[in-house]
């Protein structure tokens, strides 16, 4: 019993495991059961966020928890003004606006644990995403060569809408889940995050292979916001390596690499297409002369299949996003200042537009949901108003000022993963423009985001520790200057 209590109030061990069971959420054979497990992890981190609260006083040590609690107040406020005769629409509010507690006082909150190893806790999820990722590229991979697919309850394997996925979900999900093998493949090959973590060195091997693997599905799945992830850590780690060593500069120099910069991205984007042009090509030609195997419902049958290419055909170069982000434009001056909460998009949707929001049919029951705008600050904007949006931008300025800070400020963080995630952070910002991948959903990019700005909190717990000698007060408690 004592052990039990102890994991119960582990905050550690519920990242790990919740990170976890949200990446297994991806993958189509364990995704119902690993959705169960979510909705379980969910009320225990709500336990957790309450017990927290009340033994260690979390919120007050959350570095910018002023500007995160106003944003769940205003949430909130949002909820009972457009309260819902359909009480599921007023849970899902109470639900999201739990779950944005969650990633605010657990993931990123990690900051706050006095004595926590951090990097041990990032090292073995990072080991789990490198061998789960890689175990199932080597599999998704030999079946594609192989010309095998598969279809189990209606369910499609390996490729789904002329794009490679594997045993993941779909493209896009496979696409983000292999940018994100390699970025913690890159951090699991830096020396001092390996020294300080305790842990053994994975081999290079391994994450050679890791890289390589993820790197041909990315190539293949055909997922352009999966692509543009990539480049951009690829662009911002440049930038790192550009900026981050020098203390001084001058202007002429800050003109020299700030226009290498530009013209090395150009060409990292430039080579990626052209590289997943040869792949897809390449591997088209090693399927040719192979059968397409279909599974039906556990039977094996041949099935004649029209010519794979591996690519994916849009009517439009935008998938329908401008139609979307239109219909947001409309439902955010139903409420521009508070904003209509994310449980109601799905039923403000149909009584707005003819058709509902753009793709919610697709959804079939599980649309009240799923819908969504598919642009991170969009739908932070739609559902908390101009309100909730500023608060949540005043967070993110203020923290990512003092990271950028941290990170140029010398070059002995070289050999650390805070370059890494400094980098990943970043393109994750670009990518939240074209994905629904900040805040109101339990998808695992949203949370992993949080986790990895978690991570890169801590280092700024190391280099701003709290001031001894003028604390501030509230109700006799102290608290540190950076809660504001």
């Amino acid at each position: 019993m004592k052990k039990f209590k102890a994991a119960m109030v582990n905050s550690s061990l519920y990242r790990r495991a919740y990170i976890i069971c949200a990446f297994m959420c991806n993958i189509t054979l364990v995704q119902l059961i690993a959705y169960a497990a979510l909705a379980i992890l969910f009320l225990w981190g709500v336990f957790l966020l309450v017990y927290r609260e009340v033994k260690h006083r979390t919120i007050l040590k959350t570095r910018y928890s002023f500007w995160l609690v106003l944003f769940l107040a205003a949430g909130f406020i949002t909820a009972l003004i457009h309260f819902n005769p359909n009480i599921l629409y007023d849970l899902h509010n109470l639900i999201m606006l739990l779950h944005a507690a969650i990633c605010f006082f657990i993931f990123y909150g990690i900051h706050t644990e006095k004595n926590l190893n951090f990097r041990r806790e990032l090292y073995s999820i990072a080991s789990f995403i490198v061998c789960c990722t890689t175990v199932l590229g080597i599999f998704g991979l030999a079946c594609l060569v192989a010309g095998i697919q598969f279809e189990i309850w209606g369910i499609k394997f390996i490729v789904f809408e002329n794009r490679f996925c594997g045993m993941y979900c779909n493209p896009n999900q496979l696409g983000f889940s292999a940018v994100v093998a390699i970025f913690c493949s890159h951090m699991l090959l830096k020396k001092d995050f390996i020294t300080i973590s305790g842990r053994e060195r994975v081999s290079n091997i391994w994450l050679g292979s890791c890289i390589a693997l993820n790197a041909i599905s990315l190539l293949l799945c055909d997922s352009n916001g999966a692509a543009l992830l990539m480049v951009g850590y690829a662009i911002f780690f440049l930038i790192y390596k550009m900026f981050g060593s020098e203390r001084k500069l001058s202007f002429k120099q800050i003109l020299t690499k700030s226009v290498s910069s530009l013209l090395a991205g150009v060409v990292i984007v430039m080579s990626l297409f052209f590289v997943r042009g040869v792949v897809q090509k390449g591997f088209v030609q090693l399927m040719m002369s192979t059968e397409s195997i279909v599974v039906i419902e556990g039977d094996l049958s041949i099935q004649e299949e029209g010519i794979i290419t591996l690519t994916h055909e849009n009517k439009n170069i935008d998938s329908g996003r401008l139609k979307l982000w239109q219909q947001a434009g409309e439902m955010f001056l139903k409420d521009p200042v508070m904003g209509v909460g994310k449980g109601n998009i799905y039923d403000y949707g149909k009584t707005m537009f003819p058709k509902g929001i753009k793709f919610s049919a697709n959804f079939g029951m599980f649309a009240p949901i799923m819908t969504d705008f598919h642009n991170g600050y969009i739908t932070i904007l739609v559902c908390s108003g101009a309100i909730g949006f500023l608060l949540f931008l005043i967070f993110g300025l203020k923290l990512f000022k003092h990271l950028c800070v941290h990170v140029f400020r010398d070059d002995s963080l070289k050999e650390s993963s805070l370059p890494c995630m400094f980098a990943f952070l970043c393109s994750y910002l670009v990518y939240a423009f074209i994905e629904e991948a900040l805040m109101f959903n339990v998808w695992f990019m949203v949370v992993f985001f949080w986790l990895i700005l978690g991570y890169a909190s801590c280092f700024l717990e190391q280099y701003e520790p709290d001031d001894p000698d003028n604390p501030r007060m509230i109700k006799g408690h102290p608290f540190r200057r950076t809660i504001i």
